[in-house]
């Protein structure tokens, strides 16, 4: 079996980032045939990248599980594992102490189910080859801290990858998720909310009716709020002259502005400024 395996337990830190690494290691050519493990004190990520086979047969607990490659499984700390191989296999692994498990859990980190499949995107398979490459200067300055962050974000794709697996494709919540992103981008500009739709493929009637399942505002409001809120922003940090904000923002001038601002925060775009502080923020209702 080749491997590397880097401890990372005595490396100091001069970021404490609060999901340190315990250890990590890359396989690239697995011949074991037969294997029994239980940890006592971390848990195990690991990211079965190909093999020979087909799948997978592991036993948690005596929990029988067959899974495609490639694939992620979970060994928890306490939990009896037990795997046979049939051929060489690649995979990759982090372990954490079993301390930041509760952490884990309460970042929405969930370690069940323990298997999953996996498919490698160019980002995992990218933090993985990042990884890979700090293996040997693990112990230069500011390296350590560099591989915690890595990990995590490593940790957070998989994670979502079997969130992803979990949810059926909604092509209409896409659609929808994908106008408002663009609008996210450019509120700013006269944005034409019937052309995106015809753009994603949508009907009016479907489009405004899937719009209220995901967000509380209607598409003209959601877009009235991102401006509004950047017109706050302008007011706190700089001291352009309204009219000069409405014009960049793509207001319909000085006095149109100042309307839809007090109609939503109860006060005119200079009382605000005078005022200092951010009013409690009226419906649009």
């Amino acid at each position: 079996m080749d491997f590397i395996h880097l401890d990372m337990t005595n490396i100091p830190r001069s970021i404490h980032f609060p999901f340190s690494v315990h250890s990590m290691g890359y396989i690239s050519s697995s011949t074991l045939r037969w294997a029994k493990n239980r940890y006592s004190d971390k848990i195990e990520f690991c990211l079965r990248i190909s093999s020979e086979e087909t799948f997978a047969i592991d036993l948690l607990d005596g929990k029988r599980y067959k899974t495609r490659f490639p694939h992620v499984i979970i060994k928890p700390p306490d939990v009896l594992h037990d795997y046979e191989t049939k051929g060489h296999r690649e995979a990759f692994y982090l372990m954490y102490s079993k301390t930041l498990i509760p952490a884990l859990l309460k970042c929405g980190i969930s370690i069940v189910p323990p298997v999953w499949e996996l498919n490698l995107t160019p980002k995992i398979t990218s933090l993985i080859q990042q990884l890979r490459s700090l293996f040997g200067s693990s112990r230069e300055q500011r390296v350590a801290e560099q591989i915690d962050l890595l990990c995590f974000s490593l940790l957070e794709e998989i994670v979502f990858a079997r969130s992803e697996l979990a949810v059926p494709d909604n092509l209409y919540e896409r659609k929808i998720r994908s106008i408002a992103s663009y609008s996210q981008l450019h509120y700013c500009e006269d944005i034409s909310i019937d052309e995106l739709i015809r753009k994603n493929g949508l009907s009016s009637r479907t489009f405004f009716r899937r719009w209220k399942q995901y967000f509380p505002e209607t598409p003209r409001q959601h877009i009235q709020t991102l401006k509004l809120n950047e017109v706050q922003q302008l007011l706190q940090n700089t001291d352009a002259p309204v009219a000069e904000i409405a014009e960049k923002l793509n207001f319909k001038g000085a006095s149109y502005l100042i309307r839809l601002f007090k109609a939503r925060f109860g006060m005119t775009p200079h009382q605000y400024r005078l005022q200092g502080c951010t009013p409690e923020l009226k419906s649009l209702e």
